[in-house]
């Protein structure tokens, strides 16, 4: 009896309390009001108050026989007060007026009204989430699914705190991410749009700098042209950079975009420029060939537009390569500035931005060999024999012998007694060139000095070796890093002169080559023997046919390693190699108007030998053809014992007034 009384006290309590707690049937929210709908009879919220900002928002109530109508106006700045704690007032269903601690329960908060874009940067900080109800049960944090808390900067108790425009201070991430409020409400952002700013490269990689890259590589997909850069070659990425494996080797204009978290971004072009690094000098009084060397001096594109200014002047006759330029820049007899000179190079239209400077004759020693006991300096602006001096050891040079190409680019002499462990450098119409540390001593000799193409064996005579290196065999070491043992076919017992027998290859062309014995190398040279060209004629039709032996010289020509080389309008071109008719025992073509000059050349293996000696009328018809003895190397010129001078040039030249050709030719094969 006593537990059934118990059970009608608390029932009877309950019921009682249960009455005053108000149950809207249904709730609508905008941001004009607030309206909830209770039962007839029910208990209803008749005034809302905010503790933190001190602010009452009353209800309108009307009641009719089904229900009770509750409506909160609303505008922009009661908005702002509603936030932190809350008290109610209450109607209970007797129609009391109840102002007791009735919380109003999480699910009956008005939901959130976002306006505007809520969109963070991926690295975070503040940011600013604007609407109506944003505050309702948030002390100090919001939670971002599924458990992580973030605070808003500014305090509730402060009157100037604003509900409808809160600053979050956001830590930042990447992808889609979702803000839950207590009444269980969600909201799904994603992030600011990422933005490519600006892009540099070195060889390796490509460093990309902006905003909203995301931290994370599984968020981000980046593209090159539109192709996806595969993860694996993402060296790094952060939200403000990221840096890729990508290496361009031509100058070109890539388009580089980055999705992060399914955001794509703008579309960046950036410019892989050309990058000249060095250029050599040449003489103002003759001009030359100018060589510019670099990274990305050409494109990918047929036909490209290759521009070359130096200074004011165009360098003209450009061939490119990935790391190469070659044009011919006139000479300049003017009085104009011919030092410090901009270099300018435009492919398609695509501009280097670095600061190389070109002047004219800055003599320049590059290199050295010694061909057949010879000095030959290698190089630029080297001179002529009246403007050049060589000193050795800071001792001039007076009772030197030398021989200077006309292109200034080669200086040759015979040393009076052997140079050991010295500095040489020359003074050049009194500008002092770079000095190079020489060492003659070591050098070898050659019989015969121009092996057959087919393969030949060859004599050398090393002179000056080291007693230390008497039982060691030498070793030539050719271009392409391959060897050939020495044989041992002296049967003196002078071992500091001593002669070795190697079987060179076949090839063709100029080869420069090492000789090393024990620990003494010499570098050297040598050059395929050439065809003979034995007789031309012509006949009716024009067409010029040369007599000789050219056997050894077929598979050369079926390499495209043989061809007609002609100047037409100040540019050296060659011919299709469909239209010369190249046999064992001779080879023809057709004169056509693509011949403006006489000057016609046979190129085997970069190797010139001029033709015929052509005279035109106004169409192109041969007049006169003279049988001309192939061009002699520097090699068969020590055997005919000729005498060095400037007209002959140095090892390697042809004649001196075509030597220009000879840098355009190594670049067509």
């Amino acid at each position: 009896m006593k537990i059934l009384f118990l059970f009608f006290i608390f029932y009877f309590i309950s019921k009682s309390f249960g009455n005053n707690i108000p149950a809207p049937k249904d709730f609508k929210c905008s941001k004009e009001s607030l309206i909830y709908t209770y039962g007839s009879g029910d208990a209803y919220f008749s005034k809302w108050s905010f503790t933190d900002s001190n602010y009452d928002l009353p209800f309108d109530c009307l009641n009719d026989s089904r229900s009770v109508t509750c409506t909160a106006e609303m505008n922009g700045e009661n908005a702002k007060m509603l936030h932190g704690s809350i008290s109610t007032c209450v109607i209970d269903s007797n129609g009391a007026l109840i102002c007791e601690s009735i919380s109003l329960s999480k699910k009956y908060y008005p939901n959130p009204i976002i306006e505007g874009e809520f969109k963070p940067l991926t690295k975070g900080g503040q940011t600013s989430l604007k609407g109506y109800y944003l505050a309702f049960g948030i002390s100090s944090f919001f939670t971002i699914l599924p458990d992580t808390k973030v605070n808003f900067l500014g305090y509730m108790l402060d009157p100037s705190f604003d509900a409808t425009n809160i600053i979050i201070n956001y830590q930042g991430g990447c992808g889609l991410k979702t803000l839950q409020w207590p009444n269980g409400f969600n909201f799904t952002f994603n992030h600011s749009n990422p933005i490519i700013n600006n892009a540099s490269s070195d060889n390796r990689s490509l460093i990309v700098t902006g905003s909203n890259f995301c931290n994370n590589s599984n968020y981000v997909n980046i593209f090159i042209d539109s192709i996806q850069v595969d993860k694996l070659n993402i060296i790094s990425i952060d939200h403000e950079l990221f840096e890729v494996k990508y290496n361009q080797q031509y100058c070109k204009s890539i388009v580089l975009n980055i999705v992060s978290g399914d955001l794509d971004s703008n579309k960046f072009q950036f410019d892989y420029k050309p990058l000249p690094l060095k250029i050599n000098s040449i003489p103002k009084s003759k001009g030359g060939s100018i060589i510019i060397t670099g990274e990305r001096l050409s494109s990918q594109i047929n036909n490209s537009l290759v521009i070359v200014n130096i200074g004011q002047n165009e360098c003209k006759q450009v061939i490119s390569s990935k790391n190469e330029i070659t044009c011919n820049l006139d000479s300049i007899t003017n009085g104009s500035i011919s030092n410090n000179l901009q270099v300018n190079i435009s492919i398609n239209g695509i501009v280097n931005d670095n600061n190389l400077l070109f002047s004219f004759d800055v003599p320049f020693i590059s290199d050295f060999i010694l061909p057949q006991g010879e000095v030959k300096l290698i190089g630029d602006c080297l001179g002529t024999l009246q403007s050049t001096q060589v000193y050795i050891d800071d001792i001039l040079q007076s009772n030197l012998t030398i021989s200077i190409n006309d292109k200034q680019t080669t200086l040759s002499f015979t040393p009076l007694n052997q140079i050991k462990k010295s500095k040489l450098y020359l003074i050049v119409n009194g500008t002092k060139s770079n000095a190079v540390d020489i060492d003659s001593s070591f050098y070898v000799k050659s019989i015969p000095s121009s092996p057959s193409v087919i393969g030949q064996i060859v004599n050398y005579t090393l002179y000056n070796i080291n007693p230390s290196n008497y039982n060691s065999l030498p070793t030539i070491i050719l271009k392409d890093n391959s060897t050939i043992k020495g044989i041992d076919i002296s049967n003196s017992v002078e071992y500091s002169t001593h002669s070795y027998s190697f079987q060179i290859p076949k090839g063709c062309g100029r080869n420069e080559i090492t000789i090393s014995i024990g620990n003494q190398t010499s570098r050297t040279e040598f050059y395929y023997e050439q065809p003979i060209i034995r007789s031309c004629s012509t006949n009716d039709n024009q067409l010029i046919h040369c007599l000789g032996n050219f056997t050894n010289y077929l598979n050369y020509y079926e390499d495209d390693q043989i061809k007609i080389i002609f100047l037409n309008s100040s540019k050296y071109n060659y011919l299709e190699s469909n239209l010369l008719d190249f046999k064992f025992d001779s080879f023809s073509f057709q004169l056509n108007k693509q011949f403006t000059s006489n000057q016609i050349y046979l190129n085997v293996c970069n190797q010139l030998l001029p033709i015929t000696d052509i005279e035109f009328t106004q169409t192109p018809q041969v007049t006169k053809i003279n049988t001309i003895e192939p061009i002699l190397n520097d090699s068969s010129k020590h055997e005919n014992n000729q005498t060095n001078n400037e007209s002959i040039g140095s090892i390697g030249e042809v004649v001196s007034e075509k030597d220009q050709i000879q840098k355009y030719c190594a670049n067509l094969i």
